[in-house]
C-alpha cells in the first residue's frame, strides 16, 4: 500500500529526527517525486544538508522553497542559519529579518540577529536586540551570553559577571559560562573561586584546554607552582598554544628554582618560534646560574627585534642598573643606555 504524502512527511521527520539522516533524505525525495512543490519536503533537505555542513546545498533547497512560497518561515530561518554557517553575516541578517517580520515575538530569531550583529562589531544594535530577545524570554541563556560577552569587550567586568551567573542559574553546565566567569574572578586574583569553576567545566568537559590553562594560571597565583605545571601539561595535551604553554611552565620551573628543566621548556617554545617571553625567561636563567654576559646576549636580541616594546625595556633598564659595568657592551650590541 502506497504512502501518503503526509505519512511521508511523517516518516521523513521521524528519520531525522533519529540521526538517520540518509533514510530521512530519501523519503523525502520520494515525497518531492510525488509532489515536486512539496515545500515541507525542500524545507527538510535543505536542514538535512545544513545539518551536514553542505551549506551552498542547504541554500540552494531552501531558495526553491522560497520561490514556491516567499515567506516560508522555516525556510528563511534555515537560510539564515546556511548563510552564517558560509560566514556571510550580511545575508544571514537579511533571511533573519524576514523572519521577524513574519513571526515579530520569536526570541530565537532576535537572538540570532543579536548574536550576528554582536559578530560583526554593532554591539549597541546587538544589544539592543539581546534585551528585546529577554523582554520576550527572560531566561534565554544565549541572550544573557551575549550580553555577558559584549560586557567584557567593554570592560565592564561586574556587569558581566552578572549575566555569566544568571546563564549558570539557567544552564548549570554551560561549560562557555563557567569559564568566562571564572576568567573574570581570576582577573579579580579571586584564585579559589575561580578554580571551582574551572573544576566544575573541567568535570563536564576535561579536555577544554582553556579550562585547564586558567585553573592552571590560579594555581601559579597561589604559588601552587608544580600543579599548575601540571595543569598546563594537560592544556598544551589539549589543544593550548604550544609556545605560550611550554614558556608558563618555564616560568613555574624558574619559580621552583629547577632551572635545567625552565631551559629545557623555554627553548622547547624557541624552537616553535619567535617568543619574547622564552628569551627573557633564558636571560633570567642565565643571569641566576651567574652568567650575565650571556644573559645579555638575550636581551640584546629582544631589544633589536622590538626595541619599543615596554616589557623588554623594563627587563633591560633593570639589567643595567643591576650591572652598570655592562652599558656599553650592551649599547654595542643594540641596546640603549638608561
Amino acid at each position: 500500500m502506497k504512502k501518503s504524502l503526509r505519512d511521508l512527511g511523517k516518516l521523513a521527520h521521524q528519520l531525522k529526527k533519529k540521526g538517520k539522516l540518509k533514510q530521512a533524505e530519501e523519503t523525502y525525495r520520494e515525497l518531492l517525486n510525488l509532489d515536486p512543490y512539496n515545500t515541507y519536503a525542500l524545507v527538510g533537505i535543505g536542514d538535512l544538508k545544513r545539518r551536514a555542513r553542505r551549506f551552498e546545498d542547504a541554500i540552494g533547497s531552501y531558495k526553491q522553497c522560497l520561490l514556491i512560497e516567499k515567506d516560508n518561515w522555516h525556510a528563511l530561518a534555515g537560510l539564515g542559519d546556511a548563510y552564517r554557517g558560509l560566514r556571510d553575516l550580511d545575508k544571514a541578517l537579511s533571511a533573519w529579518f524576514r523572519c521577524l517580520k513574519l513571526h515579530p515575538y520569536d526570541h530565537k530569531t532576535m537572538t540570532r540577529i543579536a548574536d550576528c550583529l554582536n559578530k560583526k562589531g554593532d554591539f549597541e544594535n546587538s544589544k539592543k536586540y539581546y534585551f528585546m530577545a529577554l523582554k520576550k524570554s527572560p531566561f534565554d541563556p544565549y541572550a544573557l551570553m551575549g550580553l555577558g560577552q559584549i560586557a567584557v569587550r567593554e570592560k565592564d567586568d561586574e556587569t558581566a559577571l552578572d549575566f555569566f551567573e544568571r546563564v549558570l542559574e539557567v544552564s548549570p553546565n554551560s561549560v562557555i559560562a563557567l569559564t568566562a566567569a571564572a576568567n573574570i574572578l581570576r582577573k579579580r586574583q579571586d584564585f579559589k573561586d575561580a578554580i571551582q569553576l574551572y573544576d566544575q567545566a573541567l568535570k563536564i568537559n576535561p579536555s577544554n584546554s582553556h579550562a585547564w590553562h586558567g585553573k592552571a594560571d590560579c594555581l601559579r597565583g597561589n604559588k601552587e607552582y608544580t600543579s599548575a605545571i601540571g595543569a598546563w601539561n594537560r592544556a598544551l595535551e589539549n589543544g593550548m598554544d604550544r609556545r605560550i604553554g611550554l614558556c608558563r611552565i618555564g616560568d613555574s620551573y624558574i619559580r621552583l628554582h629547577d632551572l635545567n628543566m625552565a631551559e629545557t621548556n623555554y627553548k622547547k617554545a624557541m624552537a616553535i618560534g619567535y617568543d619574547k617571553y622564552a628569551f627573557l625567561g633564558i636571560s633570567k636563567i642565565h643571569e641566576m646560574r651567574g652568567q650575565p654576559e650571556k644573559a645579555l646576549e638575550m636581551l640584546s636580541i629582544l631589544v633589536r627585534k622590538e626595541p619599543k616594546d615596554p616589557r623588554i625595556n623594563m627587563e633591560s633598564k633593570k639589567f643595567v642598573n643591576k650591572y652598570p659595568d655592562m652599558v656599553k657592551t650592551f649599547s654595542m650590541l643594540g641596546g640603549s643606555e638608561p
